[in-house]
């Protein structure tokens, strides 16, 4: 890592651009602290906020994924990411997030009162007619759920996809004690990542009383499954 001192005063100088809707000087100000710290999560949380702001959602996305590979509960990062996928009409997407807040932090009034509107906006959806059989009425919401799980698994997995390649490069380049630090940290977010997507998975499977929506979607978590033991079969093997 450089100069702590320097990356304290650029990241000031950063969140300043920000505050001051000069979002291409704070974009560029985070990235060259990511590229002087990559470990540096607010850098990464802000640059992600400097690309919302530009409209850059999808990369802000990116941003926000880098920060929860690193540290898997940073509150502030599952807000941000849930703003912009609410940005992006995912209100499913962001709801879950959080209902995963809340799970860490119960009385959060943020994640309280953001649920709460997106169970509204989320109920307000043109409906299917009222003489649509029941089957018809899941397997639409069958479709729904199974285009997002895909969704959040695909973004997850190229996130922990790079974080893995750079700690294998880092290593294969001699830094092994950093790069054993970052297997460490990778490592138990992947475990965390795993136990809250089951928890997901869950809340999802009680929606439907006709669809079993976790053999219905075998292929998907199947290839989750393999991804994650690869992952973590790589990363072991660096000792």
């Amino acid at each position: 890592m450089g100069n702590s001192i320097n990356v304290k005063k650029m990241l000031e100088s950063g969140l300043d651009a920000l505050k001051k809707n000069k979002n291409e000087k704070a974009l560029s100000i985070f990235e060259q602290i990511i590229k002087e710290d990559p470990k540096n999560t607010m850098a990464w949380n802000n640059k992600g906020v400097a690309l919302r702001k530009l409209g850059k959602l999808k990369e802000s996305i990116d941003c926000y994924n880098k920060v929860l590979s690193m540290e898997p509960n940073q509150i502030q990062a599952m807000l941000n990411k849930a703003y912009a996928l609410k940005l992006l009409n995912k209100f499913d997407l962001a709801l879950f997030i959080f209902e995963d807040i809340l799970e860490l932090v119960p009385d959060h009034k943020i994640a309280l009162k953001e649920s709460d509107l997106l169970k509204i906006i989320i109920s307000e959806r043109p409906k299917i007619p009222f003489d649509s059989k029941p089957e018809a009425k899941e397997t639409k919401l069958f479709n729904e759920r199974r285009q997002e799980l895909d969704d959040f698994l695909k973004e997850s997995t190229s996130s922990i996809t790079d974080n893995v390649d750079r700690i294998i490069d880092v290593y294969n380049n001699g830094i092994k004690e950093e790069a054993l630090e970052l297997r460490d940290n990778i490592l138990s977010a992947i475990i965390q990542f795993n136990e809250q997507l089951q928890d997901r998975i869950k809340r999802i499977t009680a929606e439907f009383s006709e669809i079993d929506f976790v053999e219905k979607n075998r292929d998907i978590i199947d290839k989750w499954s393999d991804f994650r033991d690869e992952k973590l079969t790589q990363l072991k093997k660096l000792t």
